[in-house]
C-alpha cells in the first residue's frame, strides 16, 4: 500500500503557492491528528488489509510544511496506522520540511523525525541565491538552508532530497548555476528541480503583471528557462544524479519509489484535508476546508475513473519516466492494440521525440520542453 498524507500548516504562505495551507487554527496541531486518525479509522473500515500482504511500502507526508508537527504527532498516526497494517521492512517513510520553519522541532531535534519512523526528508530549499529567495517570499536564507542540510547529515539523515526551482524572477544562467553547484556540495541523494509556474490568483500572478517601475519581478525568458532545465540535468548528471522523470534527479538507488508509484499510475490512500487520492479506480479528493474536515473527515468528492482516463493516465504519467512505457503491458492491461490506437500520433513523433526501444516507447530528453503538446495527442485518440 502506498499512502500519502497532507499537512496543512505553514508560517507564512509564499506568493507562488496554491496549495491548500493553514495558519495554526481551529484547535491547531492536535486537533489535526485526531482528524487525521478518525480518516484512517473509517477508511480501513472499508478496506480488506489481507489484500496488502507487503504492508505499507510508502508514506509521502506532504504540505503545507509537515515539519511544523513534531515527532510525537508521527508517532501516534504511524501507531494508528499500524493497527490495520505494519510499515514493510523497507518501507520509505517521507518528511517533507522547509528550512525556514524556525518553531519547528525538525530544527532543533532532526534525530526524533528519524526514531519515530522516517528514513527520508525532502527540503524545500528552492534556491541558494538570497535575492531570490525573497522573490519568492521564503523565510530562510541560503545560509541557513545549507546548515541545515548538514544538521539533517550530522543527525544521520542519508537519504536527503532537495527542492529547486529555475526560471524564478531575476534568476539568471549564471545564478542557477551557482545554486546547483552549492546544492551538489551538500552531499545530498536527489534533487527535484522544477520550473517556477505562476498560478492563477496568487500574489505571483499580480507581481508579475505589474509595470516593472512598480514590481521589479520580471521573469526570464521562455527560452532561457529551457536553457536553464538542460543546464540542469547536465550539472547534475556530471555530479552522479540519473534522471529518472521530467523533473527527479536521484544518485543510483535513490529514487523516490513513493512518487515512481504516481508516474506508474498506481492507486494510493490519501490523507488529510484538500488530499488527492486514487483508489479501487475512483479518484477522491477530501474537502479543502480545515473547518470542515475536522468535522468529517470523509468529507470531499468522490469520481470514478474510467477505464479510457486510466489508460491515458497509464501513458501521460508513464512518459514522464526517463525509461518510458511498456506498451505490451498496456496491451495486455487494456485489452489494445497501442500501435494501431495511437498510429497517428506515433508517425508524427516517432524517431524524433518518441523513441521506440523493443516495446517500450520514451520521450526523447531533448524534446520534453514541448512535452506538454506531444502527450495531450495521446488524450482522447480512438
Amino acid at each position: 500500500m502506498f499512502i500519502y498524507l497532507h499537512v496543512p500548516f505553514c508560517l507564512s504562505r509564499c506568493v507562488y503557492c496554491d496549495f491548500y495551507v493553514v495558519l495554526d487554527k481551529y484547535g491547531g496541531h492536535e486537533a489535526y491528528v485526531d482528524a487525521v486518525c478518525r480518516e484512517i479509522d473509517l477508511r480501513f473500515a472499508s478496506i480488506n488489509v489481507a489484500d496488502f500482504p507487503q504492508g505499507i511500502q510508502t508514506l509521502y507526508v506532504g504540505g503545507g510544511t509537515p515539519s511544523l508537527l513534531d515527532a510525537a504527532a508521527y508517532r501516534r498516526i504511524f501507531k494508528k496506522l499500524n493497527e490495520y497494517l505494519p510499515f514493510a521492512g523497507q518501507a520509505e517513510i517521507t518528511l517533507e520540511a522547509n528550512p525556514g520553519a524556525r518553531r519547528s522541532e525538525m530544527v532543533d531535534s532532526p534525530k526524533a523525525y528519524r526514531e519515530c519512523g522516517f528514513n527520508r526528508v525532502s527540503v524545500g530549499v528552492q534556491t541558494l541565491n538570497n535575492n531570490e529567495l525573497k522573490k519568492l517570499s521564503r523565510l530562510h536564507s541560503a545560509e541557513e538552508a545549507e546548515e541545515f542540510i548538514r544538521g539533517l547529515q550530522r543527525a544521520g539523515w542519508a537519504n536527503i532530497s532537495l527542492d529547486l526551482m529555475y526560471g524564478i524572477p531575476l534568476q539568471t544562467e549564471a545564478s542557477w548555476q551557482e545554486t546547483l553547484q552549492r546544492a551538489i556540495a551538500l552531499n545530498v541523494q536527489h534533487i527535484s528541480m522544477y520550473g517556477l509556474k505562476v498560478e492563477e490568483n496568487t500574489p505571483l500572478e499580480t507581481l508579475t503583471t505589474l509595470p516593472l517601475a512598480k514590481g521589479s519581478y520580471p521573469l526570464p525568458e521562455e527560452e532561457a528557462v529551457v536553457d536553464m532545465y538542460f543546464t540542469g540535468l547536465s550539472t547534475l548528471a556530471q555530479a552522479g544524479f540519473c534522471r529518472y522523470e521530467f523533473s527527479n534527479l536521484a544518485q543510483p538507488g535513490f529514487e523516490s519509489r513513493h512518487n515512481l508509484n504516481y508516474w506508474n499510475n498506481g492507486e494510493f490512500l490519501a490523507l488529510g484535508v484538500a488530499a488527492h487520492g486514487y483508489w479501487q479506480g475512483q479518484r477522491y479528493e477530501t474537502v479543502p476546508d480545515l473547518q470542515r474536515y475536522l468535522n468529517n473527515p470523509l468529507a470531499g468528492i468522490t469520481q470514478a475513473c474510467p477505464t479510457r482516463e486510466q489508460l491515458e493516465n497509464a501513458i501521460i504519467f508513464g512518459l514522464r519516466k526517463a525509461e518510458g512505457i511498456d506498451t505490451s503491458a498496456l496491451e495486455r492491461a487494456f485489452g489494445i492494440d497501442f500501435r494501431q490506437r495511437y498510429g497517428a500520433v506515433l508517425d508524427r513523433y516517432a524517431g524524433k521525440a518518441l523513441i521506440w526501444e523493443g516495446h517500450r516507447l520514451r520521450l526523447e530528453e531533448s524534446a520534453i520542453p514541448l512535452s506538454n503538446s506531444i502527450l495531450a495527442e495521446f488524450l482522447g485518440d480512438d
